[in-house]
Parts: structure tokens; sequence; C-alpha cells
């Protein structure tokens, strides 16, 4: 009995260790892709989400239903992006995918027509991101000693790849860091300040002012 006892005490210790074990795995892997999660789960709204006060049928709202396939696709490649490509640019994206939800929440004149325009430039950054990534991969499997008999030499070879790196570098890191970006942000920008704030959607304001004064 006593036998019985330790063992299943050793057991329910392995099992209780092998569970706590897989939970801290799935919070550092959700730790370690926080700003991917953050990008997917703003992406969702971003492209799907529509407020209650604007789902009244419209020629816009009938071209959305045909844009599904294709948002669907760019969020797809704009979450490719988040979790492969190199820091910080996971970050940016979900940087990015937050002020985009956040433009077509705010926009009270074509929300619709903002989304696909903020979808274009996740889409823009996603695959400029992606191939920055795939570029950078093919320079580090390139072996030096292979190009020098094309080149000329080994130290000639190194030196062609080591620039090639540099190059790399300094468009990621100003065109993926900075020029992207800010380009996208002031997309944003423009789509909401085009049309000045008002109190209720452009259909609720005609609403209003055709019912006024009915009814008393």
């Amino acid at each position: 009995m006593d036998a019985f006892i330790t063992g299943l005490r050793a057991a329910l210790v392995a099992f209780g260790t092998w569970e706590l074990n897989g939970l801290l795995a799935i919070l550092y892997t959700a730790w370690e892709h926080a700003a991917a999660l953050a990008a997917a789960g703003a992406l969702a709204a971003l492209l799907f989400w529509t407020p209650p006060g604007r789902r009244s049928a419209s020629p816009v709202r009938d071209q959305l239903s045909g844009q599904r396939p294709w948002l669907l696709g760019i969020g797809l490649v704009v979450i490719l992006a988040a979790f492969l490509a190199p820091a910080p640019m996971p970050v940016l994206l979900a940087a990015m995918t937050i002020a985009g939800t956040v433009a077509v929440k705010v926009d009270r004149f074509n929300p619709d027509a903002l989304r696909w325009r903020a979808a274009g430039g996740l889409a823009l950054y996603a695959l400029a991101a992606l191939a920055y990534l795939a570029y950078g991969r093919y320079l580090d499997a390139l072996d030096a000693t292979a190009w020098a008999e094309a080149i000329g030499g080994q130290g000639e070879a190194a030196q062609a790849l080591a620039q090639g790196r540099a190059f790399i570098s300094t468009l990621a890191t100003w065109g993926l860091w900075l020029i992207l970006p800010l380009g996208y942000l002031s997309l944003l920008a423009q789509g909401v300040l085009v049309h000045p704030p008002l109190p209720a959607t452009p259909e609720q304001v005609i609403t209003a002012v055709r019912t006024r004064g009915q009814g008393r």
C-alpha cells in the first residue's frame, strides 16, 4: 500500500511538472511573439469588424463583401510577416495595425474605403519585410569560397558579401523602420482628417435633419 501511494504521488508530481513546463513554454512563446499576436488581433478587428451603427446597406458595403477574400489574403501575409520578420518589424507591424484599426473606427464618412487603403499599406509593408527576410537569408547562405573563383579571390568575395549585407541593413533601417511606417501613418491621417469631425455618421445626420420637427 505504501508503495502504491508513493508511486501515485510520484506520478502526480511528474504530471504536474509536465503540465507546468507546458504552460510555461506556452507563456514564453506568447511573450516572445507578443507583438505578432497583437498585430493578429488588431488585424482581425481592422479587416472584419464593423461598428453596429454602420451596418446599413450601401454600395461600398456591397463592394466590401467582394473584398473579403482579398482582405483575408492580406491578413495572412501580414500575420506571416509579423511572426517571421526580425525585430523591430513585428512591433512596427503591430503599431501600424492598431493605428489602422483606430483610424477606421474614428472615420465616420467612408470607413470601408479607409479600411481597404489601410490593408493595402499593411500588405505593402509585410511584403517588403518578407522580401528583406528572404534576401537576408539568401546572403547568409552564400559561400564566399564559391564566389571566389568568379570574382577573383576569397577576399574580394567576402568583401562583396559584406557590402551586400550592409546595403540591405541600411535599406531596412530607412525603408522598413522609418519611411514605410511614416508613409502609412500619413495615409491614415489623410483619410481621417480629409473631412471635418462629425458627432455622427453622415447617414445619421441626414436622417436627423429630415426628421427634425416631426412628431410635434
